[in-house]
């Protein structure tokens, strides 16, 4: 599967949505989202199954609201998510569920492009 480029994230959570951006590139992941979140990790190719296993920090800072709480955070704080992606989920209609400290989000994942 060729991994690096660019991805964007539409997720939902308990209490609502969001749009993010991730950049892949020799397995490091950096990102943002709408809501002020900023998505920092690393990525392997799992060679038996060729799923995408992730390992990303996801921070965000005081006053953001998370899609699993909707609740606006009194300080920032960091959260770390680990989750593996098939290759038949990039691009998919069906979301994701992703689990995470603070409450499960569905994700939909499409890669926009690759590096020229």
């Amino acid at each position: 599967m060729k991994t690096n480029g660019f991805f964007r994230i539409a997720f939902t959570g308990a209490t609502g949505s969001g749009l993010g951006l991730l950049v892949l590139h020799n397995g490091s992941v950096v990102g943002a989202d709408t809501g002020g979140g900023i998505y920092d990790g690393s990525y392997t190719e799992n060679p038996d199954t060729q799923a995408l296993e992730f390992r990303i920090t996801m921070s965000m800072p005081a006053g953001g609201m998370s899609v699993q709480t909707g609740i606006p955070l009194a300080t920032p704080i960091s959260v770390s998510i680990s989750t593996s992606l098939q290759q038949n989920e990039i691009g998919s209609s069906k979301p994701k569920l992703v689990q995470t400290p603070i409450g499960p989000v569905n994700v939909l994942f499409a890669k926009l492009r690759d590096f020229p």
